[in-house]
């Protein structure tokens, strides 16, 4: 029989086998042995010594718990309701000097951010909690900067309305940091290493996420959120088929929020950029929200409403393995009524494109996670949204026919390093190079995006919900307080 002091523990349940004895233990309750404490401890067999000088050799096997929840009528009571479900969350919480906020504010287009009634509820739940300083925080995505989207989408109301502060990412000073076993070294934000990293204590990370899916990663939920913890210069680099996902998983593995809760209020299916002339095609009403402490349990579970395993979703599958957190669905305390979700959502944008382009893939590789995914995305946004058309070329990919490269509309667009390094010279003397714009990226979606708006005649500014005028003024603003965005020429 295991004997030993009662503590406070990570909110799941806890299977122990000792002197092949198999015992449950209830939510919130460990045997008092410091190794069970502790950020990220896992399941396994470990030597555990008691107070009264016993030693045993034991295998714990963490069962994560998460919780979804229909939103209440006020959601602020809902995100409550799923801090009560894990015992040391309030606890967290009321020692803490600092909440951060990371919000999926990837884009003002309506559907891809967090909802502000979400984020509202979030603050005024943690501030019952004794919190007086929260941050909210984002770096958005190539071809925006945060405090544009901040502004766009309403966030910022939200921030001030409940005195938190906003934190443009892409605004902080930075260090270099080594990630995950694959040698990434990447810019990380000062302020957030300063904060979740070197002095972790006394600080609350809580993950906002969208419920989302995604033509890159079938999904965006908690682990691809923290893609916005990243540099637009770093972000471009790794967004392929190779390392995509593998980074994401090396990311969290670098940093993990204390909780997790995604934002159901609705679902975004088709991809990650809805298309604002075709919402009803894109934004499917659920009306719940799903929590947890562990991330990738949560994932699992949100990966599930919209109709996916662990094993269609490649960076699950590669936290799963590397003992990051639970992706098996079998292994995972759902509370909540999860079968009544049965129907499987598409994650691939669905492809209207400008009949006067010609777009040349490549037979070998055309990765849907790097060249191919956001070029595309781009191409049937301004489209149909915004009337863009052609006449001009995109080119991508490895293996490119020679063939295909005859009698092309001008100008050309050259996507990727691998159709750079193949055909991008060879199209530059066969058309001008003034004729063809190369971008050696796998990922430069600020690139990408001010070439199509070139060749399409589009303003950027146009396709900002907001006067060009406050527009400019806020990019000012961004660029005097340090911004490394890479956005498209405003000018």
């Amino acid at each position: 029989m295991l004997t030993g002091p009662w503590i406070k523990a990570p909110s799941c349940t806890i299977c122990i086998i000792c002197d092949n004895t198999r015992r449950n233990f209830p939510t919130g309750a460990l045997l008092g042995a410091s190794s069970f404490s502790g950020h990220g401890f896992r399941s396994g067999c470990h030597q555990i010594s008691f107070s009264k000088g016993a030693t045993y050799t034991i295998w714990v096997s963490f069962v994560p718990r998460v919780v979804i929840r229909e939103i209440d009528e006020d959601p602020k009571d809902t995100i409550l309701h799923i801090f009560e479900e894990f015992e040391n969350v309030g606890n967290k919480l009321s020692k803490s000097e600092r909440v951060f906020i990371k919000i999926n504010a990837v884009d003002f287009r309506k559907g891809c951010y967090t909802s502000p009634e979400i984020l509202d509820a979030a603050i005024r739940a943690i501030r019952e909690h004794g919190v007086r300083r929260i941050y909210v925080m984002d770096n958005s995505t190539q071809g925006n900067f945060t405090r544009l989207v901040f502004h766009a989408t309403g966030i910022i109301d939200v921030v001030k309305k409940n005195g938190a502060k906003p934190l443009y990412l892409d605004e902080e000073k930075s260090i270099k940091v080594s990630i995950g076993g694959n040698g990434y070294e990447v810019d990380f934000p000062r302020v957030l290493y300063e904060a979740l990293i070197k002095n972790r204590e006394g600080n609350f990370y809580l993950n906002l996420p969208k419920l989302k899916t995604h033509t890159m990663t079938t999904v965006t939920l908690g682990m691809k959120n923290q893609m916005g913890l990243l540099y637009h210069d770093d972000r471009r680099i790794h967004h392929n088929a190779m390392e995509l996902h593998k980074l994401i998983v090396d990311i969290y593995e670098f940093v993990r929020p204390d909780f997790t809760i995604i934002d159901g209020k609705v679902a975004i299916v088709n991809g990650h950029y809805p298309l604002e002339a075709r919402l009803d095609k894109y934004i499917i009403p659920m009306n719940i929200l799903i929590g947890g402490d562990d991330t990738v349990a949560v994932d699992a579970v949100g990966a599930r409403v919209l109709g996916y395993t662990m094993e269609e979703v490649e960076h699950l599958k590669i936290a799963h393995e590397r003992g990051l957190g639970c992706a098996d669905l079998e292994k995972i305390e759902v509370v909540g009524d999860l079968s009544r979700f049965r129907e499987k959502y598409p994650h691939m944008f669905i492809g209207t494109f400008p009949s006067d382009v010609k777009i040349v893939e490549g037979k070998e590789q055309a990765c849907i996670e790097g060249c191919k995914g956001n070029t595309l995305m781009v191409l049937e946004m301004l489209h149909v949204d915004y009337g863009g058309h052609g006449p001009f070329s995109i080119v991508f990919g490895k293996g490119i026919d020679r063939g295909d490269l005859e009698d092309l509309p001008t100008p050309i667009m050259v996507v990727g390093p691998c159709a750079v390094d193949e055909v991008g010279a060879y199209l530059q003397e066969k058309y001008g190079r003034k004729n063809v714009v190369l971008i050696r990226f796998c990922n430069d979606l600020a690139a990408v995006t001010d070439t199509l708006l070139k060749f399409m005649g589009i303003k950027a500014t146009r396709v900002v919900p907001m006067s060009p005028l406050k527009v400019i003024f806020l990019w000012i603003l961004s660029k005097l307080h340090g911004s490394r965005a890479h956005i498209p020429s405003i000018f």
